[in-house]
């Protein structure tokens, strides 16, 4: 998925992305919440993840915004361990049930479209406006944790449910 260069991009990305997965979650129904869908993942912990970079990556971005520098992915964790990182959010998630998960991934959507309208386009789309970003704009942040995460998300519940129907 390339960065994108403009806010209808990122939209563009993020926007329908979201809107297919929200379909195909809609579609099959709370009972697909306790299918393994990746790897010893089921969709609820798949959505645990989902929601916890949606809503993270917000957080970033308005630290940055009241001039703080958040640590990333999350205290105690760097960057290459985002396997255990990702363990530890399903299981701090476990005492969530899989419409509480839905009802956070759409409000984290909706966080997500908010951030980006209140956001200017230097804010949004200029390298080095964040420590925390590094040499990349904040569209790249968010179509990584966004578009590309609820992509994926749908392509493995999607084979989940097509093996649970063999």
């Amino acid at each position: 998925m390339p960065i994108p260069k403009t806010r209808a991009e990122l939209v563009g990305l993020i926007r329908p992305n979201f809107e297919k997965l929200w379909a195909e979650l809609e579609g099959a129904g709370p009972e697909v919440g306790g299918l393994v869908c990746v790897d010893d993942w089921t969709v609820r912990d798949l959505l645990a993840v989902r929601v916890w970079w949606t809503e993270r990556v917000v957080d970033w971005i308005e630290a940055g915004v009241r001039g703080e520098e958040p640590v990333t992915p999350a205290p105690g964790y760097r960057w290459n361990e985002t396997p255990r990182l990702n363990a530890d959010v399903i299981q701090a998630a476990q005492g969530e049930s899989y419409d509480e998960l839905c009802v956070r991934l759409n409000a984290g959507f909706e966080r997500v479209m908010r951030t980006i309208d209140a956001l200017n386009d230097a804010e949004l789309l200029g390298v080095g406006v964040y420590a925390w970003a590094g040499k990349y704009p904040v569209s790249r942040w968010l179509s990584i944790n966004t578009a590309r995460q609820y992509q994926t998300a749908r392509t493995h519940i999607r084979r989940a449910l097509k093996q649970h129907r063999r």
